[in-house]
């Protein structure tokens, strides 16, 4: 029990020493995320959402006519900028109560820009996959535990997190990752602005 009690102390030590806000550890406990709720509706989504990958953000900006706009803007490749046109969105959703939103012409940025330029595609060209190119690449959505091809979109999950906060959830580049206790909300979209 001392022993728990210990690495516990050393753990939030090196934590708090590498800067790591505790409300930021707090929101990661939190997952996994439910469901939205039986009342969610579309036009829930529309506004501007955000997600933060270190210094970068990643804008989408939802309309009721059904398009949507995505901004990154990259601070660690100076004068790094994607932005989308004005471009589709749909929510797809399932008997279980799942929901995901589909951007049409998004692209994945939590993994990076040579990530993100592939647009859901798999590395490597015709030299490794053969004249036919690279196939698409297996995105895995922890919530549905299956993998999803996001060739020329980006695919966010609709979760709720236990404050009853709805947030757009990016798929994960491996099945094996789990949730991150430092550094989850870089899979995480949230509302900033409502119309």
């Amino acid at each position: 029990m001392r022993g728990v009690a210990l690495l516990a102390a050393v753990v939030l030590a090196v934590v708090l020493l590498c800067g790591v806000p505790l409300n930021s550890i707090r929101e990661c406990l939190e997952a996994p995320y439910s469901n939205p709720p039986s009342s969610f509706r579309d036009s829930d989504l529309l506004g501007t959402w955000e997600a933060h990958y270190g210094q970068s953000i990643d804008r989408v900006i939802l309309k009721a006519d059904g398009t949507f706009k995505q901004v990154y803007e990259d601070n660690y490749v100076e004068g790094y900028v994607y932005e989308t046109p004005w471009n589709a969105w749909s929510v797809e959703r399932f008997p279980d109560g799942r929901a995901r939103v589909h951007l049409e012409g998004a692209r994945y940025y939590t993994a990076g820009i040579a990530t993100a330029e592939l647009d859901g595609m798999h590395f490597g060209g015709p030299e490794l996959w053969g004249r036919s190119g690279p196939p698409p690449y297996p995105f895995y959505d922890p919530f549905a535990d299956e993998t999803v091809d996001m060739v020329g979109e980006l695919i966010l999950n609709v979760r709720t997190n236990p404050s009853a906060e709805l947030l757009l959830h990016h798929m994960f580049i491996e099945t094996d990752r789990g949730f991150a206790i430092i550094g989850c909300q870089w899979n995480i979209f949230r509302h900033v602005n409502r119309p």
